[in-house]
């Protein structure tokens, strides 16, 4: 390899004879720089994230401030201290709201979509008349508005009733 080659190539441990490499359970595997890239990200990303955590916030002399860019380990205005985490907030005494179950946010969003699917299948008109009485209107003000009968709109609004149960039957 010629000197002006070698200057071209990236400066990274992982990168020799051309090509990137990842050691995965003490052996060396060859890779393309986009798997090297997707796999060492999250890790890049979480030391940016503390590396920052550590640094002040000074004034910019234009009455706001922005982040520190000198070298922390030698200035006074070091951040000292932990991270904000909730655990540690709990820990501290403070009462936090009941915590979020992520398997039933997904199902409720499934289910959701699901709903919308069905809804999105129905002609404008049985929608419409499911929109009116979801707003509280009874069979009568509905009737008025799309202009049928009372009478139509009850078999109408049944009937739409049944074919979503008959399309939603898997909810539990």
């Amino acid at each position: 390899m010629s000197i002006n080659e070698n200057q071209n190539q990236p400066k990274n441990k992982d990168f020799f004879n051309g090509v990137w490499h990842l050691t995965v359970n003490d052996q060396v595997i060859e890779v393309t720089e986009e798997v090297y890239r997707a796999i060492k990200r999250p890790s890049w990303t979480e030391r940016k994230r503390k590396e920052r955590e550590k640094r002040c916030i000074v004034s910019n002399d234009r009455d706001r401030t922005k982040r520190c860019t000198e070298d922390c380990s030698q200035c006074d205005n070091q951040r000292t201290g932990s991270v904000l985490s909730l655990d540690k907030f709990i820990d501290d005494g403070f009462e936090v709201a009941n915590a979020v179950d992520v398997a039933g946010l997904i199902e409720d969003k499934l289910r959701l979509e699901e709903l919308c699917a069905a809804l999105n299948e129905l002609d404008p008109d049985n929608r419409r008349i499911l929109e009116l009485f979801y707003t509280g209107k009874s069979e009568r003000e509905i009737a008025d508005n799309i202009g049928l009968s009372q009478k139509a709109v009850n078999k109408r609004k049944t009937k739409i009733f049944a074919q979503l149960r008959d399309q939603l039957k898997n909810w539990a």
